[in-house]
């Protein structure tokens, strides 16, 4: 009994189409509930575009070469629109809204992959011309010289879209470790609004855009693909369903920190530029703040938010982010932890409570965001600190 590939292969094409459109339909009809899921809505279906010519070429063999051919212009073409839709997701539920001049600049995104519809649209009209034997201009002199200009275009293009991913997968990591600082600003849990899929994916990503631009020079130098079409596929698969599956989780932490932080302005150079508050006034807020976890023992509320603790000592949301960052040079979520830390280590060290319980009491959501800030303040994982507080 033989196994026959291109069954595995169908059918790994077709889940990923009905992926990205069932994706696509579930994420518009949540459009006015969130409006970033019309952009995530467009990814999935340009994503589902993408997918046709292979569509064509595993389930529609027999297709007229037309066809063939326009579907796979249709998915060449569609590829370059990826990048650029997905970076505008992960720009929006970041909380990073567009002004004018954000959208004139993010329009510039948007520059390669026109060019390289353009380019698909014009290859299509060129070879049905060339196909049409009457036309004065099918001659072997003038299809060689159009087949040639097809061919380095095709060649340079499919390298642009390589570097283009590889662009944009670093442009999302970047993003959402912005989106993580921006978070620390103004919350002292971020877990559920950290993006960390965000992370993965584009890791992901950057897998398939390396193994792409392998392939690709490697069919450039008249070598054979090392990576098959099924493992493609499957790769291409995993991703898709990975993404629908994230995407499409109820996160109202994330949702509602998206809408937070759009108010919230960041850049540093600018926060407190026309800020009327002098260091005397700094200093009195400071006393405040640390009277307020001292004393009020605020940090023990696992959902503290910055507006919380400035309502709490009296004193207006911006003065409180500008003492903790340039008067105790910590961020919110720094400051607040910290506390939970101090408060945190004798217990550790008696012993007389497990790890979670101790994370719990102190204000943390998670055994694991307690290890992480554990090892930040003492440079030891709290089984450690046990350990060593336990010698003689």
């Amino acid at each position: 009994m033989t196994f026959d590939t291109n069954v595995l292969l169908a059918a790994t094409v077709s889940a990923t189409l009905t992926v990205a459109a069932l994706a696509a339909l579930i994420n518009w009809s949540q459009r006015r509930v969130n409006p970033s899921r019309m952009t995530l809505a467009a990814f999935f279906a340009v994503f589902a575009i993408s997918e046709v010519d292979s569509i064509v070429a595993v389930l529609i063999q027999t297709s007229p070469k037309a066809v063939r051919n326009g579907s796979e212009f249709v998915g060449f073409a569609a590829n370059f629109w990826l990048g650029p839709i997905f970076f505008i997701y992960v720009r929006e539920i970041a909380g990073r809204r567009c002004n004018s001049g954000d959208r004139r600049s993010m329009a510039r995104h948007f520059l390669l992959p026109v060019s390289a519809t353009v380019f698909a649209i014009g290859t299509f009209l060129l070879l049905d011309v060339m196909r049409d034997t009457r036309h004065p201009v099918s001659s072997s002199e003038f299809e060689t010289l159009v087949l040639s200009f097809l061919h380095y275009g095709f060649m340079f293009l499919t390298v642009a879209l390589a570097v283009q991913w590889a662009v944009y997968v670093a442009w999302v990591l970047v993003t959402q470790a912005q989106h993580l600082e921006r978070l620390k600003q103004y919350y002292a849990s971020t877990e559920g609004m950290e993006l960390r899929w965000v992370s993965v994916l584009a890791c992901a990503l950057g897998i398939y855009v390396l193994q792409h631009l392998i392939g690709q020079i490697m069919v450039l130098q008249g070598r054979q693909d090392f990576v098959g079409p099924l493992f493609d596929g499957f790769l291409v698969l995993v991703v898709i369903f990975a993404l629908a599956l994230w995407s499409l989780r109820p996160s109202p932490d994330l949702d509602n920190a998206t809408g937070i932080l759009a108010e919230i302005e960041t850049p540093k150079d600018k926060k407190y530029e026309k800020s009327a508050l002098d260091s005397s006034q700094s200093e009195r807020i400071a006393r405040k703040l640390v009277r307020a976890m001292e004393e009020d023992c605020l940090y023990r509320d696992p959902n503290l938010t910055l507006s919380m603790l400035a309502q709490h000592v009296g004193v207006s949301l911006n003065y409180v982010s500008q003492t903790l960052n340039q008067n105790l040079g910590q961020s919110f979520f720094e400051f607040v932890n910290s506390w939970r830390i101090r408060e945190a280590m004798p217990l550790v060290e008696k012993g007389e409570a497990t790890v979670l319980a101790i994370a719990y009491e102190v204000g943390f959501n998670s055994r694991s965001s307690f290890y992480s800030a554990f090892k930040r303040e003492t440079g030891q994982t709290p089984t450690s600190y046990k350990s060593g507080s336990a010698r003689p």
